[in-house]
């Protein structure tokens, strides 16, 4: 290849990585600026960007002009960025939001899908439990009322005899409290 192929090569390939760069750049920092999940692995993506950068110039100077670094090159890689921003960086960014919006709309779809198919049996199979369960907790109430008040009637026609002793304090258990009290005490007033 004679040396002007090579020196045009070499610009074209610098002049498509400043391009690629601000693509890349843009398009990533647009993606990852637009979701609050995305946002922690912007340093990451910043890191393996400009490693990732560095090794695709310094490939393309390898394979054009065998390795040899040019000053001018970062001022063609920057021509390049700038050709990207005039002229491409809006289609870049409305397609970054356009993807975004996509991919939420498709995850959105996707949750209310499992939210209807898995969601609401759920919720409606515990709902309808918590209601057996109280149905069945009040009618078990009502059974205890009910065989409280049969204990309650069976106790009273069978311990009517002993029925004057559980009423409220009488004058005898009066006097006979006194008189316990009296006796172990060692009372002469009794």
């Amino acid at each position: 290849m004679t040396d002007t192929m090579v020196n045009a090569s070499y610009v074209f390939w610098m002049l498509a990585s400043g391009w690629c760069m601000g693509t890349a750049f843009d398009f990533y920092s647009t993606v990852t600026g637009a979701t609050k999940l995305l946002r922690w692995l912007r340093p990451f993506l910043d890191l393996v960007f400009w490693v990732a950068s560095g090794f695709v110039v310094y490939y393309l100077t390898f394979i054009t002009i065998q390795g040899t670094f040019r000053v001018y090159t970062f001022l063609l890689i920057g021509v390049g960025y700038l050709v990207y921003r005039v002229l491409f960086r809006r289609v870049v960014i409305g397609s970054a939001f356009a993807i975004v919006r996509f991919v939420r709309g498709v995850v959105m779809f996707f949750g209310r899908l499992l939210y209807r198919l898995i969601g609401v049996p759920i919720l409606v199979t515990c709902r309808v439990a918590w209601r057996i369960l109280c149905i069945l907790y009040a009618l078990g109430c009502h059974i205890e009322d009910g065989i409280s008040a049969v204990i309650r009637f069976v106790a009273t026609v069978c311990f009517f005899p002993l029925r004057r002793f559980w009423k409220p304090e009488r004058a005898w258990r009066k006097n006979f409290k006194h008189m316990s009290r009296c006796f172990g005490t060692g009372c002469r007033m009794c």
